[in-house]
């Protein structure tokens, strides 16, 4: 039975020791994932607040942000080897495009891709561990509706 109480003992303190150890960040960024992402919409300023996230595998980057409002922008390139500008649209990459969704909707989301709108994005650093730079499309939701995205900027880390 002491045997009992003493394990239990340890196990309180170890338990105290651990979870005391243990600190609540006091980070005031709200944005989850690994960078920062901005636009204008048909001339309305967005910017990601809830997450950024950006992946680099075999020469395909994506990156894409969001908010707490429905709102997501993304942007994939295919064969993106280093800093440069990259086409979207029917004489870019195939694959490459741009995203805008604007609400869960069946026509909330256009679409820059080899098929239908065009656009760029240009990376001025583009590393196995970053890409930061900028882009712009024009894209089309099913109802053929437009919508132009200027100023785009990123910087994430992969």
């Amino acid at each position: 039975m002491k045997t009992i109480r003493n394990l239990a003992l340890a196990l309180t303190l170890i338990t105290g020791v651990v979870f005391s150890g243990c600190k609540k960040s006091n980070d005031d960024n709200p944005v989850a994932g690994n960078g920062t992402m901005s636009l204008k919409h048909d001339g309305q300023a967005w910017t990601a607040t809830l997450s950024v996230q950006g992946v680099n595998t075999n020469g395909v980057v994506s990156i894409t942000g969001s908010d707490s409002n429905a709102n997501q922008a993304q942007v994939n390139i295919y064969q993106a080897n280093g800093p440069g500008t990259y086409k979207i649209g029917p004489s870019g990459n195939a694959g490459s495009m741009g995203r805008w969704t604007q609400g869960i909707g069946q026509t909330d989301t256009y679409t820059a891709n080899n098929v239908i709108g065009t656009g760029e994005v240009t990376f001025t650093e583009l590393t196995d561990k970053k890409a930061a730079g900028t882009f712009k499309f024009t894209a089309y939701n099913t109802a053929q509706a437009k919508v132009e995205v200027t100023e785009g900027k990123f910087d994430v880390s992969f």
